[in-house]
């Protein structure tokens, strides 16, 4: 769709980083995560007993083991970001979540 923007073709020989940048079109997968950040940002900073803030700290009670392999969580990016750490005291501190945010969304 980019190049049909541009009116060109793979036969012109510009990689998809040429066509992004004459574009200007930022990447769907970088917002995403970047929204995800700021989004889990303002909830863990959430006082009161809202149900998103029940989301983001409950755990199952007792779940059947599949022989499968688990499926991700979108919180396990966090998890492994961190490493250990607890990110929803981190995530108090707007200042220094603000300036992992960048990092996170590369």
């Amino acid at each position: 769709m980019e190049r049909t923007m541009l009116n060109i073709t793979h036969r012109d020989r510009k990689i998809n980083m040429w066509v992004r940048e004459k574009i200007k079109v930022t990447n769907v997968i970088e917002q995403g995560r970047r929204g995800k950040w700021t989004w889990v940002g303002h909830v863990s900073r959430i006082r009161d007993n809202r149900w998103t803030l029940r989301i983001i700290t409950w755990k199952p009670y007792e779940r059947k083991i599949h022989r499968r392999r688990p499926a991700r969580r979108w919180r396990d990016e966090l998890d492994d970001y961190w490493k250990g750490t607890i990110w929803q005291r981190i995530a108090q501190d707007r200042q220094l979540w603000k300036q992992h945010a960048e990092i996170f969304a590369q």
